[in-house]
């Protein structure tokens, strides 16, 4: 599953609920994996001045997340946390024998794009 998140900031996704329930939801639609679309950011690298969201910081504070913090261990396999696209987080989920969603919520994240393979 790919859910692109261009536009948002880490104060809608992250430091809130929704990324919790984005994992959670696709682990319950029993995806395989999870794909998060949220650029690297302009003039990465170069001095951002008072704008964060150019920085790439986004994607760091994603990566961070699924790093760090140990609720998610119950669905996604932590070690499989693929950074190597610079704008993607990608990230193996934990099967699930009995699926109980066909989809996530709808306005959990409004206006992103969800694509399933």
């Amino acid at each position: 599953m790919t859910i692109d998140l261009h536009g948002y900031h880490p104060s809608d996704i992250v430091w809130s609920d929704v990324l919790t329930k984005i994992v959670q939801q696709a682990w319950e639609m029993g995806e395989p994996s999870l794909r998060l679309i949220h650029g690297h950011g302009r003039n990465r690298g170069l001095s951002p001045g008072f704008v964060n969201t150019n920085t790439g910081f986004f994607g760091l504070e994603i990566r961070r997340a699924l790093r760090l913090n140990q609720a998610f261990r119950q669905w996604i396999y932590h070690t499989t946390l693929d950074s190597s696209d610079k704008g993607v987080t990608s990230v193996r989920l934990k099967s699930n024998p009995t699926p109980s969603r066909s989809a996530i919520d709808s306005d959990l994240i409004p206006d992103a794009e969800v694509t399933r393979p």
